[in-house]
């Protein structure tokens, strides 16, 4: 499986900012993760925290992240 986690990809839509993160599997199977926030930041760290609970994100550190 491959994922893409991009900050640009979030966006501003209905009053809220919307993160998403599109994950990949060998057979072209795809999903679209996404999260909302009242801030790009918030939307942004509620995302890296569902993918760090459904176990998406690597163990080690991230370079960048805090």
């Amino acid at each position: 499986m491959e994922l893409y986690l991009n900050t640009n990809w979030t966006g501003w839509y209905a009053n809220t900012y919307i993160a998403e993160a599109i994950a990949w599997s060998e057979n072209g199977n795809h999903a679209t993760i996404s999260t909302t926030g009242g801030t790009a930041e918030e939307a942004q760290t509620k995302l890296i925290g569902a993918l760090g609970e459904l176990n998406l994100l690597p163990k080690t550190t991230i370079k960048g992240a805090r």
